[in-house]
């Protein structure tokens, strides 16, 4: 797990949608702190730029404390949102964490290693792309590996393959399959058809039944007292 992100935050006391663009305008973006079980929350204005940077990189599990002038807070990230047309971020939530307190959270599940099924034509196919984890906020990593290098032909591998960091535990289901190794599919003529997929015929396909067609014409000789040249010939 990455060290914890340090977070220059200062609470917002201007409210509504034309402040929010100029807090924007100036390289912030607001945020809402949630209170620790006591139900308050306290809205704060956060550099664009840091947390943007840091869930590129770091992903949504990254830890951030957060510096308030009077005071610092622990937390992460519990939701984003952003524009739907420029991808900018616009606005972020922030849950205080225990550093002592295990929680639950997803990580993304990555693949490593070559399938010895795939050298038998087979193919690979990740199943599950994420997975759920309880741990502390400390020891909660950016990603996990699933090592597929043991995986033969239509062999499976399920989350309980998954080798988890020490003090993490995992809360999805064990059984999942993760990744597979199956043989190829094989597409019939009658599929294709039934797909409506019509095999176009070839150029070359089309020049030898032009040909075909030209031997295939008769040849017209002169009429009788008539020369190659339609020349009348000499008695």
């Amino acid at each position: 797990m990455a060290e914890n992100v340090d977070l220059q935050a200062k609470e917002r006391e201007e409210r509504g949608k034309n402040a929010a663009r100029r807090l924007r305008a100036s390289g912030m973006i607001p945020a809402v702190l949630y209170g620790d079980g006591d139900g308050r929350s306290t809205a704060l204005a956060v550099p664009d730029k840091v947390v943007d940077y840091t869930l590129h990189h770091l992903g949504d599990n990254a830890l951030y404390d957060i510096d308030l002038g009077s005071g610092a807070a622990t937390a992460r990230i519990v939701d984003v949102q952003r524009d739907p047309v420029s991808g900018r971020l616009i606005h972020v939530d922030f849950a205080p964490v225990d550093m002592l307190e295990r929680i639950e959270v997803t990580v993304p599940l990555h693949v490593v290693g070559e399938a010895p099924g795939t050298e038998e034509g087979g193919v690979l196919q990740q199943v599950a792309y994420e997975l759920q984890i309880e741990s502390l906020p400390g020891d909660i990593p950016q990603e996990i590996m699933l090592d597929v290098s043991t995986l033969g032909m239509n062999e499976n591998l399920t989350l309980a393959d998954v080798t988890l960091p020490e003090g993490v535990s995992l809360v999805s289901d064990p059984e999942d399959v993760a990744a597979t190794v199956t043989a190829p599919t094989e597409i019939t003529e009658e599929e294709l058809e039934a797909a409506g997929v019509v095999e176009e015929p070839s150029e070359e396909g089309v020049e030898v039944e032009e040909a075909e067609g030209e031997e295939e014409t008769e040849e017209v000789s002169p009429e009788e007292g008539e020369g190659p040249a339609d020349q009348n010939l000499q008695a």
